[in-house]
């Protein structure tokens, strides 16, 4: 998982605006850049709101396994994984179907405020 962050600009007209449209999304990945995003922002007379959120975007592969080593996998009824909203950003969370192993990535941690919880599915 890497951390990164979800800013939403809104101008008054699309003329107005660099793009040329109102709503312009974007995610950049460190922390100067959204700086450089809310100054513009904050500087631009054009611009009538602006919003951020941090986000967690996951890299690399998922596991093929669960730490018991069964193959990952799931179905329509048992889904193997999903999003604990948080506010650090969330988790993904892999469940395995043949046994009560639950991955956190990243892991829970103790200033995490999840609003899932690690049961067996």
């Amino acid at each position: 998982m890497t951390q990164a962050w979800h800013i939403t600009i809104r101008w008054d007209w699309a003329e107005d605006s660099p793009a040329g449209v109102t709503v312009v999304d974007r995610v950049v990945d460190n922390p100067a850049d959204l700086g450089r995003l809310v100054n513009a922002a904050r500087a631009d007379p054009h611009v009538v709101a602006f919003s951020y959120r941090q986000v967690r975007e996951l890299t690399g592969d998922e596991p093929q396994h669960c730490r018991a080593g069964h193959a990952a996998g799931g179905s329509a009824t048992r889904p193997v994984r999903d999003w604990w909203p948080c506010s650090c950003g969330g988790h993904l969370v892999l469940r395995c179907r043949r046994c009560p192993d639950v991955l956190a990535d990243p892991p829970v941690g103790a200033d995490c405020d999840t609003k899932g919880r690690a049961t067996s599915p």
